[in-house]
């Protein structure tokens, strides 16, 4: 199970969202420098109703936060664990130290790709051998089996009678460290370097960045450009299967690698003493092997529907992205208003958008209460489908991974902390997503809707943290 290209990115922009307060992993964000000697966003002393009105990074501090997820899927799907600890030191001169630690573990089961049948279905993939005479696999839920024809160790297991294939009883777990430093050049001009490394079973990920951001108009307009550089290495145990080849027990070919590189660049404008806006342009450029190694596509009759066997997806080793954001954040005294937009769209036919809306309501003088929406709607890949016909030519390129698909989700969000002191802090979130199928729903030749093809899940996420700043 690779957490880097499969459950970690939803699981992983949840926690970013859930702890938005922490120093990001990539990426160059303007700011606007809380300096009430020349900056008109600074907050009047008078005006401050609330602790969390103060900023949040104060020159010659240091901060330790710390936090852990808790993430479910329903069906019994993906569960994880995801306990983190960061620390940012604030230099008097401006300079920031930054350091995080993450930990994933994730348990549960995850569609393979195949489609849903009315017969029990069967699946193979090759074993884990620890030792000669002694096999175990990284699926619990299967049994090992030694294949007659071509000797092979392998593990089986079964989907039920119109049930959506999912690889049960798998486990992993991730280790990621992040480090960044940002030095104030000059009263005008931050920039910041940072470098990430996770570390998985199956899954290695480096990354290294830069960003530099540029004050104009006394501080009322931030220019930012950063670049981000990823290198990625998949190395199941068994090694990387050939696309679009017959599923099969036997250990397949070695590792495989992809680079990603990433810009961008923003502007964020203080339009009034209350209201600040950002506009970002994305590109993101990633080359190398991008297919997820363990799902599998079904090849069926082009009559009836049944399953005849089952493929390993393809993917393109190219993938050109874009994306444009627009942000506002409007406060009236103690409450704020966050409310943004973003359209995506990349090479393989992606298109998206996202819409989010926020509202900051102060609680008494130390605590706040702050719901949230998120709405998100995407097209499907050019090369997404459900299922291959036998009688047709064998396409360059096909997956059945419903992060492919054409969805909607809505994400229902309530966060809140509380300030014991000045220095003390306790927050947390709770979050609902759900996904929906956007567009026409696929249907097997010859069946009904009663097989649901669809595989978008739907999640629920809990997150608590502590704060000491001294």
């Amino acid at each position: 199970m690779q957490l880097s290209d499969t459950s970690k990115g939803r699981i992983g922009a949840t926690l970013c969202l859930m702890t938005a307060n922490l120093f990001a992993a990539t990426g160059v964000h303007a700011q606007v420098t809380s300096d009430s000697t020349n900056n008109p966003s600074a907050p009047d002393a008078a005006q401050v109703q609330n602790a969390y009105d103060q900023p949040a990074s104060e020159p010659g501090t240091t901060t330790i936060d710390s936090a852990i997820l808790f993430y479910k899927e329903n069906g019994g799907r993906v569960q994880a664990i995801e306990p983190m600890i960061s620390f940012v030191q604030n230099d008097e001169d401006g300079d920031v130290y930054s350091a995080r630690l993450t930990y994933d573990s994730l348990t549960g089961a995850t569609p393979n790709g195949a489609a849903p049948w009315k017969t029990t279905q069967t699946f193979v993939k090759p074993a884990y051998v620890t030792g000669e005479g002694h096999t175990t696999t990284r699926a619990s839920g299967g049994v090992t089996v030694t294949n007659p024809v071509t000797g092979a160790t392998e593990v089986q297991y079964t989907a039920a009678p119109y049930a959506l294939p999912l690889d049960t009883g798998f486990h992993d777990r991730r280790w990621a460290v992040d480090l960044g430093y940002a030095h104030q050049l000059s009263s005008r001009t931050k920039i910041n370097f940072g470098v990430n490394g996770s570390h998985e079973q199956d899954y290695q990920s480096y990354s290294g960045r830069f960003g530099i951001a540029q004050d104009f108009n006394q501080k009322t307009t931030t220019v930012s450009l950063g670049v981000n550089y990823e290198h990625d290495i998949s190395k199941p145990f068994y090694g990387t299967p050939t696309p679009l080849t017959w599923m099969s027990g036997a250990m397949k070919d070695g590792s495989r690698s992809k680079n990603v590189l990433s810009l961008v660049a923003g502007v964020t404008q203080v339009v009034t003493r209350n209201w600040l806006v950002q506009l970002n342009y994305s590109y993101g450029h990633v080359s190398g092997y991008q297919t997820d190694p363990y799902k599998l596509i079904s090849v069926v009759n082009p009559v009836t529907g049944a399953p005849y066997s089952y493929m390993y997806e393809s993917r393109p080793e190219s993938r050109t992205r874009h994306a444009v954001y627009l942000g506002s954040k409007m406060a009236l005294g103690s409450f704020v208003t966050s409310i943004s937009g973003r359209y995506y769209h990349d090479s393989w036919g992606i298109d998206s958008i996202t819409g989010e809306l926020s509202e900051h309501i102060p609680v008494g003088e130390r605590a706040y209460l702050e719901p949230g929406v998120r709405y998100y709607h995407q097209s499907a890949a050019d090369f997404f489908a459900y299922y291959l016909p036998w009688n047709i030519v064998k396409p360059q390129y096909a997956s059945a991974d419903s992060r492919l698909d054409s969805f909607n989700a809505i994400t229902l969000s309530l966060s809140g902390g509380y300030k014991l002191t000045d220095q003390v802090e306790f927050y947390g979130m709770v979050q609902s997503y759900r996904q929906s199928k956007a567009g026409t729903k696929g249907t097997l030749p010859g069946q009904d809707s009663s097989l649901k093809l669809f595989a978008g899940p739907n999640a629920v996420s809990v997150l608590t943290g502590f704060k000491f700043k001294f």
